[in-house]
């Protein structure tokens, strides 16, 4: 399914909020869609978050609930008139307070900035609502621009360019299926995307090639193109979207154990802080 009603999109008035809010207007405005910014008052500063400490100045100011509100309102009439927007605030445990109102709305996409990676001492609040979402989640990290994120047509320029990395299992089938729909309902040019490991030959790649070739509809095989390329998935995801510039990722978040979350190299997540663009994510909850 490729219709998006609810768009949730919660900020925290830093820079990424801006770029969070440019991605949710272009899928509002796309699908028609309702967007419901968020607010909470026990966020910390994304920049102290990194020396895990409280800024007094930013307690006095975010404690004030009527403050947070007027701001919110001034971030509200700011929106283009097309998008249909309301605001909600709350006070708590920001990651379980996001995944039990994309819940209730329902949501169907949720717009998340990340400000870092998970520490020690700092567990990263994108990659907690990633691992337990109930709906899709289309996240940007700071230092990337959300300028180049596009899917309606716009005169003379071509489709946007999406990149589908893909492991062939039926996990990630979800995931290519969904880029196929969203392909059927706005311009898109499809890059699918898999990695054979090292030390593979050239059977195997060929093998490959076909099985991914097999995937792709009839009705889309001019939108879609596939790609095999052999070494490490994050480097060569990584480094495909550096040389093709997507207006975004789109990949899967596969189910894990926390002992293999613990002791592995974590595809979605090491992708999710490095993109050189937005990544939407498809979880296997949504």
């Amino acid at each position: 399914m490729a219709d998006v009603r609810i768009v949730l999109c919660p900020i925290d008035f830093s820079d990424l909020s801006r770029q969070e809010l440019a991605l949710a207007v272009e899928l509002c405005e796309t699908f028609g869609a309702r967007l419901v910014l968020h607010h909470n008052l026990a966020a910390v500063s994304p920049g102290l978050t990194r020396a895990w400490e409280w800024n007094e100045v930013h307690r006095a100011e975010e404690a004030s609930s009527a403050k947070t509100e007027q701001r919110l309102r001034a971030v509200l009439a700011e929106l283009p008139k097309t998008v249909k927007a309301e605001a909600t605030i709350s006070s708590g445990p920001v990651a379980g307070i996001l995944l039990e109102l994309a819940k209730q709305l329902p949501a169907d996409v949720m717009v998340l900035g990340s400000h870092g990676w998970s520490s020690g001492d700092h567990a990263s609040v994108t990659e907690r609502v990633i691992d337990g979402s109930p709906c899709q989640v289309l996240t940007i990290h700071d230092g990337v621009t959300a300028a180049n994120f596009r899917l309606r047509a716009v005169d003379g320029r071509p489709p946007a360019r999406v990149l589908v990395p893909t492991d062939l299992s039926d996990e990630a089938r979800r995931v290519t299926d969904f880029a196929f729909t969203l392909a059927r309902r706005v311009p898109l040019e499809l890059h699918l995307l898999h990695i054979v490991a090292r030390g593979r030959g050239q059977m195997d790649l060929e093998a490959a090639e076909r099985r991914l070739n097999d995937i792709v509809p009839n009705d889309l095989a001019a939108q879609a193109e596939c790609h095999v390329r052999q070494g490490d998935a994050i480097d060569e995801i990584l480094g495909f979207a550096q040389g093709t510039n997507p207006s975004f990722l789109l990949m899967g978040e596969h189910a894990r154990s926390f002992l293999r979350r613990f002791f592995t190299r974590d595809t979605a997540r090491e992708v999710l802080h490095r993109a050189p663009c937005p990544v939407w994510f498809v979880p296997p909850r949504a």
